[in-house]
């Protein structure tokens, strides 16, 4: 079997995520409607230290830089577990978002996408 998208999840990818509003190569046979997937996470003490210190360099602070990436993956991941509760194979449109709460001391990663039956398209010929 053929995979198609780009692997967004730690986890393997049993249902296609892709940003776009179609799967190249499959036909939508099925709307199921919107789904999302959402964590948020807040900074201990050693690594607002540490983003403070990098701060005062200027640059990439990689501490945040890391979280942020645990984050999309762990978004993403629920985003594809509440698709397959659903009954999709497929997440099109899909869009991050960040928003910070509690007065910046926590941030909210969603992903949300519409969740999709695809079929692959034949060939002809």
């Amino acid at each position: 079997m053929r995979k198609l998208g780009i692997q967004l999840s730690a986890k393997e990818p049993s249902v296609i995520v892709v940003t776009t509003p179609t799967v190249p190569g499959y036909e939508i046979v099925r709307v199921l409607g919107p789904v999302h997937g959402m964590t948020v996470r807040t900074r201990g003490v050693g690594g607002k230290i540490m983003a403070g210190i990098e701060g005062i360099f200027g640059g990439e602070v990689t501490s945040y830089t890391s979280e942020c990436e645990k984050a999309r993956r762990e978004c993403t991941d629920r985003l594809i577990e509440n698709a397959k509760k659903m009954g999709a194979n497929a997440v099109v449109g899909t869009d991050y978002e960040t928003s910070d709460i509690l007065q910046g001391t926590a941030t909210v990663f969603a992903s949300s996408g519409t969740a999709v039956i695809v079929e692959p398209v034949e060939k002809k010929g």
